[in-house]
């Protein structure tokens, strides 16, 4: 039989080609691109919290977002309602007495960070967590959970169960985050069984049913924070290196390095020229007061030209703060000390302004009724309210206030022989409360015009010339 002899060169190109054909990109013509570039094809919950966690870029993102939707707690309380009721502050005290608020907030930072995130409840109902949540004396606490620390074990699969059918049955729980590093100190870290009426699931971007649908906020920007990395470290790296003085010894064709070897009573050394030069360069390095003594050459330090990469550095940026509807003044800021614009400002509350509405509330409100039902929260009707991210500042208010004050007074020096705007109108501007009786008691009035004053103003007497009026004739 005849043996067929190959390159083996030749053998791992072709295997390298047809690896980067399976390889995942948006340019046709090279489909490969992503695993030339160093993107992951596919990308898990530890990609998206090491970047968070480890990323400027991503940490920023997703803190920077959050702080603006809960900049202020929102009011759970009864529709219609300015003053607050018995029935809110029953609500405010029970999650005050948890810290509700905050763990709302961590619920919502995990949900950023992966697909979904998990609220476990805990109440007082004498019963396991594996079992169905009925009634409750007292919410004792709520958990947040990250996504690898819940898993689905058991579905409803009966499809004539047309309301429970395709979701879960049992959920398991973890205590401790299996993507952590931190030190957990022999904390517990079992799997817990617990009934999905002791779950709640927040997964943004999932439009149906399926938490597995939900999408993390880094995941469209992450070949961005990539490529932030390789430049970032790269030219810090190159920096490093420029700095730290690389010694090129270059010697004459005459001379004779082996000399430097020789111990000081010019018996030979162990060492060689190499381990000699080594060894100077080193404590060069460490010590302001180290040299180097050679003979028939010269020292010099290695450089390299370092290339300015803030273009590129714009580019992956940008692209970043585009994915996750963020300015990039409000992202990265300007190294000129600009602040950011009116208009990116106005772009990022409306940002957080719709995820109150379309992920917060609904999360709020399917909380709230789930705690009516089982009888920690009184029944009855309620709202979400949350602050308008937009409403002006103290010191936005007083500004809007002194501009109407100016307007008054270049409306009188003008002639004008009433206010613009009165002085309720410039209180409310300024955000203050109307004054008892209107303001009435601070305007002076007009005091009683002399007609013989000298400059006097006197009015035409319209009853002079005129004909006295018929005297009536006696009645009969």
């Amino acid at each position: 039989m005849a043996e067929i002899t190959t390159n083996t060169y030749d053998v791992a190109r072709a295997r390298a080609d047809f690896i980067a054909e399976l390889g995942f990109g948006l340019d046709a013509k090279r489909p490969g691109a992503w695993t030339e570039y160093g993107y992951k094809e596919h990308l898990g919950f530890d990609d998206f919290r090491r970047a968070y966690e480890r990323g400027g870029a991503g940490h920023g993102a997703v803190q920077k977002l959050l702080a603006r939707c809960w900049a202020e707690w929102p009011r759970i309380k009864k529709p219609e309602a300015d003053e607050e009721s018995p029935w809110e502050k029953s609500v405010l005290a029970i999650l005050d007495g948890i810290k509700g608020w905050q763990k709302f907030q961590g619920f919502d930072r995990r949900n950023l960070i992966g697909r979904y995130a998990a609220l476990i409840y805990r109440v007082a109902d004498s019963k396991a967590l594996r079992e169905p949540l009925l009634k409750a004396s007292k919410l004792v606490d709520i958990v947040p959970l990250f996504e690898d620390q819940i898993k689905v074990t058991d579905w409803h699969s009966d499809p004539t169960d047309y309301e429970n059918y395709g979701k879960p049955r049992m959920f398991q729980y973890r205590t401790r985050s299996q993507s952590s590093t931190t030190d957990a100190e022999a904390k517990p870290v079992e799997w817990v069984d617990v009934h999905p009426s002791r779950v709640q699931i927040l997964a943004e971007g999932a439009d149906s049913d399926d938490f597995y649908e939900g999408v993390p906020l880094l995941k469209a920007g992450f070949n961005a924070l990539v490529d932030i990395e390789k430049l970032s470290g790269g030219g810090a790296e190159s920096a490093l290196k420029n700095s730290a003085r690389t010694i090129k010894f270059e010697y004459d064709s005459n001379a004779a390095p082996q000399t430097i070897t020789t111990n000081p009573d010019g018996t030979p050394g162990t060492k060689s020229v190499r381990e000699v030069h080594e060894e100077q360069t080193r404590k060069l390095n460490r010590s302001q007061d180290s040299a180097i003594v050679i003979q028939g050459g010269k020292a010099d330090t290695l450089q390299t030209q370092v290339a300015n990469l803030s273009p590129q550095f714009e580019i992956a940026a940008n692209l970043f703060s585009a994915s996750v509807g963020i300015p990039f003044t409000i992202l990265f800021g300007q190294q000129t000390g600009r602040l950011a614009s009116d208009e990116d400002q106005k772009e990022m509350n409306a940002r957080a302004a719709a995820r109150q509405r379309n992920e917060l509330t609904p999360m709020l409100t399917e909380f709230v009724q789930r705690m009516q039902a089982c009888g920690v929260f009184e029944a009855g009707d309620f709202e979400i309210e949350w602050k308008d991210l937009g409403a002006p500042t103290d010191e936005q208010k007083i500004d809007k206030a002194l501009k109407m004050a100016t307007i008054n007074k270049t409306a009188f020096d003008g002639g004008a022989t009433a206010p613009v705007f009165d002085t309720e109108e410039i209180r409310k501007a300024a955000d203050y409360e109307e004054r008892d009786g209107g303001g009435d008691e601070f305007r002076e009035e007009t005091p009683p015009q002399d007609p013989n004053a000298p400059g006097a103003r006197v009015e035409p007497d319209d009853t002079k010339g005129a004909k006295p009026a018929p005297t009536p004739a006696p009645k009969k």
